[in-house]
């Protein structure tokens, strides 16, 4: 049986995946195991009589020759570098993360260090992918923006198998996807990109819930069409799939002429394609949740408005109107000034009331993009544009007539700007008798004549005509200048 064992102890060493490496103390190569050259890309004989620092990346050689002396002085058998990524340098130059553990042996005599060496590539991206994962969560527990955690999840997915670009394809509408989030080298040029649902691999993908690879990504019909211009070479479409179904799609690709992905590889972004969509799949309700709560505060600031803030105002203007009728003269004026300035805050108020509570009518938001006109006019105009609503526009505005309404809207502060020399202007977007009105009324000289205005006024003026409405401009008391665009309406 003693016999056996050395011809049993060479068998073990030829059939270990571990590559087994004996170093004597100047650090050189006595032994090596078979697997050394499927791990390094050297056959044994080849190294050695070698340093063994031929296996050590460059820039970590100085440091290892420094361990490697003070482990000489008190040899245990241990883990190397508890707490350090170790890497190993293949014999093509590449590096791989590796696990070593060291042993005190005696070869012939002389004491020498037994290390035994494994790939630690699958065990490092495993805790990659969990702290990937743990990072998605981080930042959506902190309330970062949505568009900012799906960024950071195709840069992680990029980071967890070595790709040159990852992107994030998510639904936007019936029929539609687009790209949400991008990371890599030119990769921004995609966002936003809008995709088919009928020829796109990541509806593919997300349809029938399993990973696509596309051998080259440049030359694939159905990649699209701006990522096909980033030099890519082997790709993925990962379903992004959740407890409701598929949420989104993961892309992840290589430069070109690089290796295709494993099917170790592959598994990890399928986990890591899973994790996220759970994970973004919990920050979605949580924003709906919170969408809840903003409509049930909204409701709770309307009712305050209405029970509480309007009838005192009403209240007040009441006692006013009879305090006028005691007073003459410049006090009536005023009072009736002020009992008409109250009755225009209790409008405002009911309008913002009508802002709290409307629902969503699933048309064009009006209200906002009108808002942004003004907000762009106020450059021009030397000031800052009022905007009002009165009654139920949006639901009244179609989406054939939200562009003209918001171009009229534009061209008429503009004429304002141009000549009317104006301190204020007040823009009303009303609903009355089935039809909406557009008025902008500013504090400036008065209508003009001359060419420019004529022209910025025939275009408003044609706008209204195609949608069978009518432009109408008049004089402002006491000074200024009302014009007055209106369209029929669909019905609220």
């Amino acid at each position: 049986m003693g016999e056996a064992r050395p011809e049993l102890e060479r068998a073990l060493l030829r059939a270990a995946p571990d590559a087994v490496i004996v170093v004597d103390g100047a650090g050189r190569i006595e032994m090596a195991s078979p697997a050394v050259e499927s791990l390094f890309g050297w056959a044994p004989e080849e190294i050695v009589g070698q340093p063994v620092e031929l296996l050590v990346p460059e820039d970590a050689r100085a440091l290892h020759e420094r361990h490697r002396s003070a482990y000489a002085s008190h040899p245990a058998a241990r883990a190397m570098g508890s707490g350090l990524e170790l890497r190993g340098l293949r014999r093509d130059g590449s590096t791989f993360p590796v696990d070593v553990s060291l042993a005190p042996v005696v070869l012939d005599g002389t004491r020498c260090v037994g290390a035994f060496v494994r790939d630690a590539t699958e065990r490092r991206r495993g805790e990659d992918l969990l702290h990937h994962v743990n990072e998605i969560s981080r930042w959506l527990l902190a309330s970062r923006p949505t568009a900012d955690t799906l960024g950071l999840t195709a840069h992680r997915a990029r980071d967890l198998v070595g790709g040159s670009a990852a992107w994030v394809v998510v639904p936007v509408g019936p029929g539609t996807l687009a790209v949400a989030a991008a990371d890599g080298e030119g990769a921004e040029a995609l966002l936003g990109a809008e995709l088919s649902d009928e020829a796109s691999l990541s509806a593919r993908a997300m349809a029938e819930g399993v990973p696509i690879p596309v051998a080259d990504m440049k030359a694939e019909p159905t990649v699209l069409a701006a990522a096909r211009t980033l030099g890519l070479g082997p790709g993925m479409y990962l379903p992004m799939v959740a407890e409701e179904g598929p949420i989104g799609a993961l892309v992840v690709a290589r430069a070109a002429g690089q290796d295709s992905f494993t099917p170790a590889e592959t598994s990890a972004l399928e986990m890591f394609a899973s994790a996220a969509a759970i994970v973004l799949a919990l920050g979605r309700a949580r924003d709906e949740i919170e969408a809840l709560r903003v409509v049930s505060e909204h409701d709770r600031i309307a009712r305050d408005l209405h029970d509480t803030v309007i009838q005192r105002l009403f209240a007040l203007g009441m006692n006013l109107q009879s305090l006028q009728r005691l007073a003459d003269g410049v006090v009536g004026e005023r009072i009736g000034g002020a009992v008409g300035a109250i009755d225009e805050v209790i409008r405002e108020i009911r309008e913002t009331i009508f802002d709290l509570s409307r629902p969503d009518t699933g048309g064009p938001d009006i209200r906002r993009q009108l808002r942004q006109v003004a907000d762009e006019a106020t450059a021009q105009l030397g000031f800052e544009p009022r905007v009002r609503f009165h009654g139920p526009v949006e639901a009244a505005v179609s989406d054939e007539v939200a562009p003209h309404l918001l171009a009229a809207a534009r061209e008429a502060l503009s004429n304002v700007a141009r000549h009317a020399r104006a301190q204020r202007a007040d823009v009303l977007l009303s609903f009355k008798d089935g039809s909406l009105v557009l008025s902008v009324a500013d504090d400036g000289v008065g209508t003009s004549d001359g060419p420019s205005a004529g022209h910025g006024l025939a275009n408003l003026a044609a706008r209204a005509d195609r949608l069978g409405g009518k432009l109408r401009l008049a004089p402002r008391h006491p000074r200024g200048t009302v014009l007055e665009w209106w369209v029929p309406s669909r019905s609220p």
